[in-house]
């Protein structure tokens, strides 16, 4: 099943992704509870994907979280924060102004990935979603994320030289983990792609990685790996 994280950088969106605890929903709809929620530490790894734009910092409820401020095609550590209901916004490096944000509440425990990036029809938005940081002795864990707004096909994962191993990774969605070996290579592909480098992360037994996928247009394809754990 693949998962959906857009988000609208001019409102408040109620979402819910699945996996590790991670549950949003709408503050104003939030029932009263007499007995506090108890609180404790999560993290979220920033991650700027948005090809030309300025560096960015994470602010988590106006407090800023990143050290340095993050370029396109990097990403911070993750970046502790408290649990709870939380404001997520990007902003650029020394401005007061977010470009976007998404608000929801996070439990103990819980590992986020904040993924600023460039909507299909040119906004600027945030996504969050949670990782999965479970490993699997012998094996890589991995999964894709599509944020090329050119495409209008899904796009394909196979190992390089190999086996087909996601038929379909629809925009702004991202795949589930799958297992594979170390050191494992994958070509992309989609309809009217004709540039797709390989994408080696050097994969190792253990690790868990996520890897993004954007392009300059509708005919590029490339791949950015994040070592998660």
């Amino acid at each position: 099943m693949k998962r959906k994280f857009l988000l609208s950088s001019k409102a408040w969106v109620a979402f819910v992704i699945a996996g590790a605890g991670l549950m949003i929903s709408i503050a104003s709809c939030k029932k009263s509870d007499p007995t506090p929620e108890p609180v404790g530490e999560a993290r979220v790894r920033y991650v700027n994907a948005v090809e030309g734009s300025a560096s960015q910092d994470l602010y988590v409820n106006n407090a800023k979280k990143t050290t340095t401020a993050v370029s396109y095609g990097n990403n911070s550590d993750y970046l502790v924060f408290t649990s709870g209901t939380n404001t997520f916004a990007s902003a650029d490096a020394g401005a007061t102004t977010a470009n976007a944000s998404a608000q929801g509440g996070v439990q103990i425990g819980t590992y986020l990935t904040a993924l600023y990036y460039k909507t299909a029809d040119g906004t600027i938005a945030l996504g969050v979603f949670a990782d999965d940081l479970t490993t699997v002795s012998g094996k890589a864990k991995v999964r894709f994320v599509n944020i090329n707004g050119f495409l209008a096909n899904n796009i394909a994962v196979a190992v390089t030289g190999g086996a087909n191993l996601i038929p379909s990774v629809g925009y702004a969605s991202l795949s589930n983990y799958i297992q594979v070996d170390p050191g494992t290579k994958f070509t992309l592909s989609a309809a009217g792609v004709v540039t797709a480098p390989v994408v080696d992360g050097a994969l190792q037994a253990g690790k868990n990685y996520t890897i993004w996928v954007d392009g300059s247009s509708a005919t590029e394809l490339r791949g950015h790996v994040i070592l998660q754990n």
